[in-house]
């Protein structure tokens, strides 16, 4: 007869089996596996990969988005025709910068002319111009009489009078019209020479030099003559 059966195994197993239990804790190994070391490592090397990477990528694009950039700047420089002055009504025809018109050629030869000549009116060479456009004028006109007239304002009858055309001034006399400012007489100049000659379709020199300094005429029209001669100095 065996000494064990079925039911003694079961009560043995209910009394050692809970006591190996106790000890299991402590006999397991809880440390992670091997596996998971190397898949922390690679997700650190990359990481560590792509940060350099990126910046790298960054600055290749940077540098070939500069290199395209001059390039075509290039390419539109020596396609670009080089730059003539279109010859203006007046004759001024120069080549004197890419980016000169005709308008900006009017207004550099009319400062030069000032300049040259040491006026006052040089800081309001723009200023005749636009005056001149406005009221429809020669723009060498307003600045010829009053080289005529005043040495282009430097002998006016007074140094507030601002009236460089000789505006009611009486030959051989220094007494005449006076303005506020040099603005002011600009503008009331060109109205003038608009409405009292080029609106009756006087718009020779010999017949405005007929109103506007009439002993001239008995001189060979040498106000005239003057007037064409500085007018012809402005081109």
């Amino acid at each position: 007869m065996r000494w064990w059966n079925r039911s003694s195994v079961r009560l043995h197993s209910r009394i050692i089996l809970p006591n190996l239990t106790l000890y299991a804790p402590n006999c397991v190994d809880s440390s992670p596996p091997t596996w998971q070391y190397l898949y922390m490592v690679r997700n650190v090397l990359i990481a560590l990969c792509w940060f350099p990477l990126t910046i790298g990528l960054l600055v290749v694009n940077l540098f070939l988005l500069v290199s395209l950039t001059q390039k075509a700047h290039l390419a539109s420089l020596e396609t670009s025709p080089l730059v003539k002055i279109n010859t203006s009504s007046y004759g001024t025809e120069q080549v004197l910068g890419a980016s000169v018109t005709a308008g900006d050629a009017r207004s550099l030869l009319l400062s030069k002319f000032l300049r040259d000549n040491q006026s006052p009116l040089l800081d309001y060479a723009d200023y005749i111009l636009d005056r001149a456009d406005h009221y429809v004028i020669d723009f060498r006109l307003v600045p010829a009489i009053a080289m005529c007239e005043s040495n282009v304002g430097k002998h006016i009858p007074s140094h507030d009078s601002f009236n460089a055309w000789g505006i009611n001034v009486a030959t051989g006399t220094m007494n005449g019209a006076k303005f506020p400012n040099w603005l002011y007489a600009i503008d009331w100049v060109s109205r003038y020479i608009k409405e009292k000659y080029y609106d009756r379709g006087l718009t020779s020199l010999v017949d405005i030099g007929a109103i506007w300094a009439p002993p001239s005429v008995e001189n060979g029209n040498s106000w005239a003559n003057c007037v064409s001669y500085f007018m012809s100095q402005i081109k």
